[in-house]
C-alpha cells in the first residue's frame, strides 16, 4: 500500500458517529474500538490470583487535549493508559484528564473499575504507591478482594502505626479488626510503609 494511499484511508477512517458525540467523553471517537479490545482481552485469558493495576504511556507527540508528560517515563509525552494487568492486560483505560466521582479519587476509583469484573472472586490487588489508601483497602475487602502496595506518608486516614518514628532495620506492625495489615520499616536510613 503506498503511503498516499494509507493518509487518505487514515484520514477517513471512522470508530463513531460524530452526530452522536457526549459532550462529557473526550475519547468517545475511538471508546467502542478500545471497548472491543477490553472484550477480546478478556475472552482470550482468565487472569491468575494476583492482578496488577498500573500506568503506562503510549508515546505521542501531537496535539491532544489529554496529553500527558510524565518525567519518569522512557516516553515522557503521551497517551496515558490505566491498566489492569497479570502479565497480560486484561482491562486498560485512557486518561483523559481528572474527575472525581462519587467522592472517591481517581487511584481508588481507577482500582474499582479495572477489578470489576473480579469483585468477589478472592484474588488480590498489587498497586503502586499512586492508587494505595486505607479507604480502598476497606472497599475491595468488603468485596473479597486483598490489597497489596506501598502506602504515601501524605495519604489521608492513615493509622497511627504510619507515625512511629524507627531506628534503622527496625519493623513495626499493625492488624486491626476488619483485617487489614499495615507494616512500616526503616531499612538504612528510609521509612518505608
Amino acid at each position: 500500500m503506498s503511503r498516499n494511499w494509507f493518509e487518505l484511508i487514515l484520514r477517513f477512517l471512522h470508530f463513531s458517529d460524530n452526530e452522536k458525540a457526549p459532550n462529557n467523553d473526550r475519547i468517545y471517537k475511538v471508546r467502542d474500538l478500545i471497548n472491543k479490545l477490553i472484550e477480546n482481552f478478556q475472552k482470550i485469558l482468565e487472569p491468575e490470583e494476583y492482578l496488577a493495576v498500573d500506568e503506562t504511556m503510549v508515546p505521542f507527540r501531537g496535539r491532544l487535549i489529554f496529553r500527558q508528560y510524565i518525567p519518569g517515563k522512557a516516553h515522557k509525552y503521551g497517551v496515558k493508559l490505566l491498566c489492569g494487568t497479570d502479565g497480560y492486560t486484561y482491562n486498560v483505560q485512557v486518561y483523559a484528564g481528572k474527575s472525581q466521582i462519587d467522592g472517591k479519587g481517581l487511584g481508588c476509583r481507577v482500582v474499582l473499575d479495572l477489578s470489576q469484573r473480579y469483585l468477589n472472586s478472592g484474588r488480590t490487588i498489587i498497586t503502586d504507591n499512586f492508587y494505595t489508601s486505607v479507604p480502598l483497602a476497606y472497599e475491595l475487602l468488603k468485596n473479597n478482594i486483598h490489597l497489596v502496595g506501598t502506602l504515601r506518608s501524605n495519604r489521608v486516614k492513615l493509622p497511627e502505626v504510619t507515625k512511629a518514628k524507627l531506628k534503622p532495620n527496625e519493623i513495626v506492625g499493625r492488624e486491626n479488626i476488619d483485617g487489614i495489615v499495615i507494616a512500616k520499616w526503616r531499612a538504612r536510613g528510609t521509612s518505608q510503609c
